[in-house]
């Protein structure tokens, strides 16, 4: 949001003078001769105003947030996603109810409101929610990590905005996030998720329908969490990105460029990062590591040196529990900001990017209970 000032100064002076001179001369003969000359000046001074007009524009950025608007969800709402899912270029809410064992659809009314979801039936326990097309016919699917059933639920978007019952793709204990990224170079998306109880990352490649194969394993380390695809080596593959929360590190594995993956290399991180985003916060196009450390309530930043590996975290204090984060311009200066959800004070909290990759100290906007 931006405001727009102008100011109009009208500063002219035009100085006219006029001089009129008058001479009247009179000659009187008789025996003797006079002369009488009598001479008027007259000055007259006009003075006009006209306009010059300066225009100056300022703009100012709009840095706040008003106060939240909520919509009904299902039992323990625990991931959402952003998507237009029935193609009127408005951004629809996707939400996992992970008490309620389904996925919810809010869509959006046009006018940045919602109508009331509507709900589909997923696996046990879906914990984490993304929006990607699988099948390339343009139309955003849902995918979602059924934490207690083991597996990932695939929904295919019938083209309306309304979804088909899930297929689920076996998956290792615990899925706990996914990330939809194509790693092999064909165009097509592929899952990858973080297996909690098994210690690994697992990849199911996209058979090019919108069916996927069997996972392959990667280990990770314990308790993988959070997940995500980028190209942190700038070999044009993407490569995987991984919060070990009982570690208390990241770890990254690069790919092989076939769709297979390194060992990780781990970078250690503050206690218990529960969250990450992968985002090019200084900008030199290499993508950064952002992560919240729940246990320390602190958000770390990784700089990517530019060869794939990551400076030692910066770390800029956060709200209690820190349980998500994110990347975003809030503020339209073209420097991605941190958002950051912190579950212990009930709030977000923003810290403004300071142009360099450094950040502001957070300011927080109240949210409802356990965000």
């Amino acid at each position: 949001m931006f405001t727009s000032t102008t100011v109009t100064t009208t500063t002219t002076i035009t100085t006219t003078t006029a001089t009129t001179v008058t001479t009247t001369t009179t000659i009187t003969t008789t025996t003797a001769t006079t002369v009488t000359t009598t001479t008027t000046i007259t000055t007259t001074t006009a003075t006009t105003v006209t306009t010059t007009t300066i225009t100056t524009t300022t703009t100012t950025p709009c840095n706040s947030f008003p106060t939240q608007v909520t919509y009904s969800s299902g039992s323990l709402p625990h991931s959402v996603a952003a998507a237009d899912v029935n193609g009127d270029s408005k951004l629809d809410i996707i939400v996992a109810n992970y008490g309620s064992n389904n996925v919810g659809v809010l869509l959006n009314n046009g006018n940045g409101t919602f109508a009331a979801q509507v709900t589909y039936s997923t696996g046990s326990l879906p914990r984490f929610v993304a929006a990607a097309d699988v099948n390339g016919d343009s139309k955003l699917d849902i995918i979602v990590t059924n934490v207690n059933s083991n597996n990932v639920g695939v929904l295919l978007n019938n083209g309306n905005g309304t979804f088909a019952a899930q297929v689920t793709y076996s998956t290792s204990v615990k899925p706990n996030s996914l990330a939809a990224a194509d790693v092999n170079g064909d165009s097509k998306l592929d899952i990858i998720v973080a297996n909690g109880a098994s210690n690994n990352v697992g990849v199911l490649l996209n058979n090019g329908n919108g069916t996927f194969a069997a996972q392959v394993t990667y280990s990770a380390g314990t308790e993988p969490v959070s997940v995500a695809a980028a190209d942190v080596n700038g070999d044009s593959k993407l490569d995987i990105i991984v919060t070990n929360v009982i570690s208390n590190n990241v770890g990254v594995l690069l790919n092989n460029g076939t769709g297979t993956f390194a060992a990780q290399v781990t970078y250690s991180t503050g206690t218990g990062p529960y969250s990450m985003a992968a985002a090019d916060v200084n900008g030199d196009s290499k993508p950064d590591i952002i992560v919240a450390n729940y246990a320390s309530n602190n958000v770390g930043v990784l700089l990517n040196n530019g060869n794939g590996m990551f400076a030692a975290q910066v770390t800029y204090s956060s709200g209690s529990l820190p349980y998500s984060v994110a990347a975003a311009d809030v503020n339209g200066d073209s420097k991605l900001d941190i958002i950051v959800v912190n579950a212990g004070s009930n709030n977000i909290g923003v810290l403004l990017n300071n142009g360099n990759g450094t950040f502001a100290a957070q300011v927080t906007y109240a949210t409802s209970s356990q965000p």
